[in-house]
């Protein structure tokens, strides 16, 4: 096979023992790099004090690979997952909290057995994603995009007729398409047909706090952004434009503060390969765990159609731990560390069944993405 240089192939065997020889003995000829002195190369670094720089992040992206190999033999993906916390004004939960998401399907129950460490290819940090970068997990056959998100068929549930429960699937669908899969948003850009699907006091609180910062008391964040599926603004490229996407939905009516409600329950994981900027040997897959309830009543408007209310709860493997800006910062190979926060058995993230402990920021580790 042609070297793409020189249109010879490889040396034979025998001039490999005879250079291997000649350099055990010394008496190979001269090099044909040598390696600057250390007087050299603070010389050089005089000259150009960029040089230093662009060598020292270099020399952490190669020192690193030792514990890269390791984070992904051991599971030390992180998943950083938050409640959604209810606004001022918001309408009063009587009820339960939100319920548990229900069993996973018989696929993934399949992907998610006893061996899970065995679907999950690792990250080659020597090379660019593979044409499939889903190939050998779990997410390799789910549908791409919107074409994964399917309402069932729409059935009176309750009180409310069949139409009102169509209505509230196809409100719901274009909810999860807003929030995880709208190139605007996931980018980092501003939210707007996120924003636009909100009830109107929803959507107040959603715009007013976009750009805010850390924590509230409970650990969940005090930006909204993380709301929705958002990249911090130029961290991450979507490799060839697919996301993975599983998971379903269903209605069912309940009672909270004295009103019927329409709740679609929605239980779905959306998977992308992303890489940074002019980087593509240190591309990765993160995962965005979206479960809950959107629920549907007069919350604002009470002669016109139900509106939606977002309940949901979102968690992400593969994203740093501590954030508080709201936007997902990718944890990728070159720079990922164990954090002291990282706790607990490790998680399967491709399993529906998983669920974010906690009622705040949670750091863990998982069986990798």
């Amino acid at each position: 096979m042609s070297d793409g240089t020189s249109g010879q192939g490889p040396a034979p065997a025998d001039e490999f023992d005879r250079e291997l020889r000649e350099l055990t003995e010394g008496t190979a000829p001269a090099p044909l790099f040598l390696e600057p002195s250390a007087a050299e190369r603070a010389k050089a670094s005089a000259a150009d004090p960029g040089k230093t720089e662009k060598r020292e992040r270099h020399a952490h992206r190669s020192g690193s690979l030792v514990l890269v190999v390791l984070l992904i033999v051991t599971g030390g993906l992180v998943w950083l997952g938050y409640t959604r916390a209810a606004p001022n004004g918001s309408p009063e939960v009587a009820g339960p909290p939100t319920p548990a998401p229900p069993a996973p399907s018989a696929g993934l129950a399949a992907s998610a057995g006893a061996s899970p460490m065995g679907t999950i290819t690792p990250v080659d940090l020597f090379d660019g994603p593979p044409a499939d970068p889903f190939a050998g997990t779990p997410a390799d056959g789910w549908a791409d995009g919107a074409a994964g998100i399917v309402p069932p068929p729409a059935r009176q549930v309750g009180g409310f007729t069949a139409a009102q429960v169509a209505a509230a699937y196809a409100t719901t669908r274009k909810l999860l398409i807003a929030a995880n899969l709208d190139r605007q948003t996931l980018l980092g850009g501003q939210p707007t047909a996120f924003a636009k699907l909100l009830t109107p006091s929803q959507r107040a609180e959603f715009l007013a706090g976009l750009n805010k910062k850390g924590v509230h008391k409970g650990g969940y964040p005090v930006s909204t952004r993380k709301w929705v599926a958002s990249f911090a603004p130029g961290s991450a490229e979507l490799i060839r434009n697919v996301i993975k996407v599983h998971g379903t939905m269903s209605a069912r009516a309940v009672r909270q503060s004295g009103t019927v409600v329409l709740a679609i329950e929605v239980n779905y994981i959306f998977g992308y390969a992303i890489e940074p900027p002019h980087h593509p040997a240190d591309w990765m897959r993160l995962l965005d765990h979206q479960y809950g309830s959107i629920d549907f009543a007069h919350w604002d408007d009470p002669g016109g159609a139900l509106e939606p209310w977002d309940r949901t709860i979102i968690g992400n493997a593969g994203a740093q731990c501590g954030t508080t800006d709201g936007y997902i910062h990718p944890d990728y190979p070159s720079d990922r560390y164990v954090d002291a926060r990282e706790s607990g058995a490790a998680i399967h993230p491709y399993s529906m069944a998983t669920k974010v402990p906690g009622g705040g920021a949670v750091c863990g580790r998982t069986t990798g993405t």
